[in-house]
């Protein structure tokens, strides 16, 4: 039996599942918001497991009918049921051995943007100079060293909403003066790093031995210049499929070996001298737009993988 963690409104999912159905195989998918009963069928009559999204949901939806403080509850819950998911994923990797993909442990615990740059420079990756600070002296110092620098968020945008207001990150920005001026003397640690000139954007997705490659023409475009993912629906970047060179592809795996990643999204610049740039790796990232602007037809490689 193929075992699919997924979420319900998970496109690449239903595509993948379109590619197994054809070829006649059984699978059971289970989404992160529909309650497990039985949690000794999840180590049972499994063949191959992919983790595409999320974990495993042991918390009965009804549970906080009796409690006047949901939240508070919901949160503790959340953690206990964390560790129980984490021990879930291992104990079917290790049933499993090499068939399996993908990993809410990676994506939960340990991806670690900090962590990722470091290791992404042991394998031979350039990666822009980087700075975490709380002083408003420090980060001066550093924009006047490098004259132009970006900011976005460690660990994931900010989407906070309550009755009256929301507060929702506008994506990665050039710093400026401005911005500067209004800050205090000491705040929240921030994320910097110096403002790579790029020749285009790369957005490469591993899949177990597979390597699936595509340039983003973003620099031509102001709203899209810093970051691809200031996205322009209107007018969307110009994306076509691209080899990578042997020498960028060995560090890819070098990188993917030393995180034991299976597969992610990864992000490069290429920068006008065709110097390669690690940015960032995402464990359960997006690649149906991927796939459909280069034809590469990965939910029928994810769905052979999965039926043989």
């Amino acid at each position: 039996m193929i075992y699919i963690i997924s979420e319900k409104k998970d496109l690449v999912t239903d595509l993948v599942i379109e590619w197994i159905t054809t070829k006649r195989k059984q699978f059971k998918r289970f989404n992160d918001d529909e309650f497990v009963k039985d949690h000794s069928l999840l180590k049972s009559n499994v063949s191959k497991l992919w983790l595409r999204r999320g974990t495993f949901n042991v918390i009965p939806n009804k549970i906080f009918s009796d409690f006047f403080n949901r939240i508070h509850i919901l949160n503790y819950l959340n953690s206990e049921v964390r560790e129980y998911s984490i021990y879930l994923e291992y104990a079917l990797k290790k049933q499993l051995e090499d068939n399996y993909i993908g990993s809410f442990t990676k994506e939960v615990s340990s991806n670690n943007k900090l962590i990722n740059l470091d290791i992404a420079k042991s394998a031979g990756f350039k990666t822009p100079t980087t700075l975490i600070t709380s002083s408003k002296k420090e980060l001066i110092e550093f924009y006047n060293t490098h004259k132009s620098i970006i900011t976005k968020d460690l660990r994931a945008p900010v989407n906070i909403k309550t009755r009256h207001k929301a507060l929702i990150s506008t994506g990665v920005k050039l710093v400026n003066d401005q911005m500067l001026a209004k800050l205090k003397e000491y705040f929240a640690p921030i994320f910097i790093q110096k403002y790579i000139e790029k020749k285009y954007e790369i957005r490469v997705f591993v899949f177990s031995k597979k390597m699936y490659a595509m340039a983003i023409f973003s620099q031509k475009d102001e709203q899209t210049k810093i970051d691809y993912r200031n996205y322009n629906t209107v007018k969307q970047n110009r994306c076509v499929p691209i080899n990578l060179p042997n020498n960028i592809q060995d560090k890819i795996w070098a990188f993917m070996s030393k995180t034991q990643m299976n597969t992610g999204s990864i992000d490069l610049i290429v920068t006008p001298e065709n110097e390669f740039y690690f940015l960032e790796i995402n464990p359960m990232g997006q690649f149906h737009w991927l796939s459909a602007n280069c034809n590469y037809y990965i939910e029928k490689d994810i769905a052979n993988f999965l039926t043989t």
